[in-house]
């Protein structure tokens, strides 16, 4: 051994030991490279499982609609009103069918008789037509009027055509024919007679819009409709719609290939796959040349009796979308590579050099040596004094603890958020200072790290000084060697704002979930109700007004539009615009709904008191809206004050906002239910006393006008006085600019 340790002291060597340490930095290197490629593929392909699942989702919803058309049209087909034609009802058959598939895209309904020379129509703007044309040459005529395609649906090519306000646009015919196979008062038997063709004519390029124009991938990307020809139904590039998609990208841009995109579009997607890949585009948004795009798509099965038609989603975004997640790790590897790399440099040059003066006389090496020690030493220092600012400048909470928890040393972040002095602090348990959910959680896990040498990662919540902090925390082990553990280094960070956003998202979610629940329910219910009416009106033009049957009906006629009144109260809870502009004068608000509510308070015993500030500008708000946001508080507040209370309403305006607080002296909230309040369906009380959606609805409504709703609760534990303020925030509508 100490042959070859002479053998490396010597120039030769040396050398050889240089040219292996620099190997191996390559060798270093190059894997650090290759890891960030394979990190750069795996985020790639996550990424765009994430677009399929947005092209599926979508592709999706399409083909519900699709089905929710036909069977409309299937309905209205099986309508007596339709079937003879008959001239007291079909204009208001069609209008309650129409007022139901409007948001699907039909701009027309029209019933041709039998021969194809007169047509009875609908339009969007719920005008009637009835006029004569020669309608029997059209393809979808000649296709109904084959017996053999009976309680079938044909469903037409997309042709270039006009939509709503003339404008033009995408159409397709949605068509179905008619035999008289119903019965009423004036057809008591069913002649089993064609009587014509019904249709829907649909705006395809609006259905396709409203489906993807919402699709965000990432933060750029966009989708994409084709229809079983090539052609864009939808596209972000409006001069695309309507155009070849194998000929358009070429005359944008004849510079750039575009057969990849092509052969996806022609293999796959026109013949009803799924799938993700890549392809290189011409532009995206606002950059114009080759763009390397990640793309996936997945089909719509429309599910036509004349033909197999599909439709392709698609959901497309730059490669840069995933290059930029990767970009800071990587640039820090990098950096961190090529420091090592560099240190390694300077200590064989160092060796180098050392081994070219080793020749000269003894005392001129230790005279050397000597100075390289003191260099060394005040490096050292250096150093140390480097790491004590980097430690004491850190927005971390930087501390050390000994096997019982007692505290060593502690930088100056934790010691302004803990309110001591060092000498306050160390020397004592940390448990003083910080209050753990559970209060042997440290000690056993610094016991953990002295048995086993290991760091420890983990996120706890924590109170300190009576706060509450999310904490980001890693436990390592300190030492003089390897298997002896002297003391903990604990490194926290403060992550709580990371946690209230992550919660906010978490919870507009769930509204945003809601509203599509709602809707859809909305939709579904709307069906059986238009049938209901529908026949209703039919059956009110058999029986004179006085009779105990058209009484009958009446009723049923009147419960039929409280329900359609709840259907559309509840869509319009679903679709809440983004933005208003509407104002209102907050204090006035609250003043009708203390005038509602003001039996219930005195008859509840409840003492309410209000601080209301004069002369205070308008806000951004809906009056009758809010008025049902602080009617929701009120009785809330007034449900927890059973054995009376006091309820204190303030209206106060600061820094460009209103708030709005309502203060009660109930038993207060509970920790564990305050990240549930704002929760749809989350109720405490008894069953049949209330649903659970107050304060989702009312959450929905403030935060439509750019406002929030503030809670502070707290309970009787401890000797504190328990009360519950709600706090709602609104933006003035027309503020001072200074």
């Amino acid at each position: 051994m100490k042959k070859y340790l002479k053998y490396l002291a010597r120039k030769p060597g040396l050398w050889l030991a240089s040219v292996l340490v620099l190997a191996l930095l390559g060798c270093a290197i190059l894997l650090g490279m290759l890891a960030a490629r394979e990190m750069k593929g795996i985020i790639s392909e996550n990424f765009n499982s994430q677009q399929l699942a947005l092209a599926k989702h979508a592709a999706g919803v399409l083909t519900q609609d699709f089905k929710t058309l036909k069977r409309e049209l299937m309905t209205l087909s099986l309508s007596p009103s339709i079937q003879y034609v008959e001239e007291a009802s079909w204009a208001n058959r069609m209008k309650i069918s129409l007022s139901t598939v409007e948001d699907y895209g039909v701009i027309r309904i029209m019933l041709i008789n039998a021969d194809g020379t007169f047509c009875h129509s609908i339009n969007y703007a719920n005008a009637v037509f009835s006029e004569k044309g020669s309608y029997s040459h059209g393809d979808y005529f000649k296709w109904c009027k084959k017996p053999e395609n009976k309680d079938k649906i044909y469903i037409s090519d997309i042709r270039k055509g006009i939509v709503e306000n003339s404008e033009p646009g995408l159409v397709m015919t949605i068509a179905i024919p008619v035999y008289q196979v119903s019965t009423d008062e004036a057809h008591p038997r069913p002649t089993q007679k064609f009587s014509g063709v019904l249709c829907f004519v649909v705006d395809a390029g609006l259905l396709a819009m409203k489906i993807a124009s919402p699709i965000r991938s990432g933060k750029t990307g966009y989708a994409w409709i084709i229809d079983g020809s090539g052609e864009f139904l939808y596209h972000m590039e409006k001069d695309f719609i309507g155009q070849n998609a194998f000929e358009v990208r070429k005359h944008r841009d004849p510079h750039i290939s575009f057969s990849k995109i092509n052969l996806i579009q022609k293999t796959m997607m026109l013949q009803g796959k799924e799938g993700s890949t890549s392809y290189v585009s011409g532009w995206h948004r606002g950059l114009i040349g080759p763009v390397k795009k990640l793309i996936a798509y997945a089909p719509v099965q429309i599910g036509a009796a004349n033909t197999t038609r599909i439709w392709s989603v698609a959901v497309a975004a730059p490669v840069s979308e995933v290059e930029e997640a990767i970009h800071t790790v990587y640039t820090r590897q990098s950096m961190v590579q090529g420091a090592f790399v560099i240190a390694v440099v300077i200590v064989l040059a160092f060796f180098v050099f050392n081994e070219m003066t080793w020749r000269q006389t003894l005392e001129q090496e230790v005279k050397e040596k000597t100075e390289d020690l003191d260099l060394y030493a005040r490096k050292l220092m250096r150093s140390e004094q480097t790491y004590r600012s980097l430690v004491e400048s850190a927005d971390d909470l930087i501390y050390m603890i000994d096997k019982d928890c007692n505290v060593l040393s502690v930088n100056q972040y934790s010691r302004k958020l803990i309110e001591r002095r060092a000498e306050d602090i160390i020397g004592k348990n940390v448990n003083e200072f910080i209050e753990y959910e559970t209060e042997n959680s440290v000690r056993s896990i610094v016991a953990i790290i002295f048995q086993s040498s290991e760091s420890i990662l983990r996120e706890e919540r924590v109170k300190i000084k009576d706060k509450e902090y999310w904490l980001d925390t890693k436990y390592n082990a300190v030492g003089t060697d390897k298997d002896k553990v002297n003391a903990v280094l604990v490194i926290s960070r403060d992550i709580t704002e990371q946690k209230t956003m992550e919660a906010q998202l978490f919870h507009t979610e769930k509204l945003a979930s809601l509203g599509s629940l709602s809707a859809g329910v909305a939709h579904e219910i709307n069906n059986p109700i238009a049938i209901i009416m529908g026949f209703t009106e039919i059956l009110l033009e058999r029986f004179p007004e006085d009779s105990k049957e058209h009484e009958i009906l009446k009723t049923i006629e009147r419960q039929g539009n409280n329900c359609k009144c709840i259907v559309e109260n509840l869509l319009a809870f679903a679709r809440i615009p983004e933005k208003t502009t509407t104002e209102t004068d907050v204090v006035d608000d609250v003043q009708k709904v203390l005038n509602v509510v003001m039996n219930t308070l005195l008859t509840k015993k409840l003492d309410l008191r209000t601080d209301m500030e004069e002369n205070l500008p308008m806000v951004k708000g809906d009056g009758q809206q809010l008025e049902q946001v602080f009617l929701n508080i009120i009785n809330n507040a007034a449900a927890a004050m059973d054995d009376g209370g006091v309820l204190t309403i303030s209206v106060h305006c600061s820094d460009g906002m209103v708030n709005i607080g309502f203060s009660d002296t109930g038993p207060g909230i509970p920790l564990g239910n305050m990240d549930k309040i704002f929760e749809p369906f989350f109720t405490t009380k008894k069953v049949g006393e209330g649903t659970g959606l107050g304060l989702s609805v009312s959450y929905g409504i403030v935060k439509k006008f750019g406002g929030d709703i503030q809670v502070k609760s707290q309970t009787g534990e401890g000797g504190k006085e328990p009360g519950t303020t709600f706090t709602v925030v609104l933006p003035v509508a027309n503020p001072v600019i200074r």
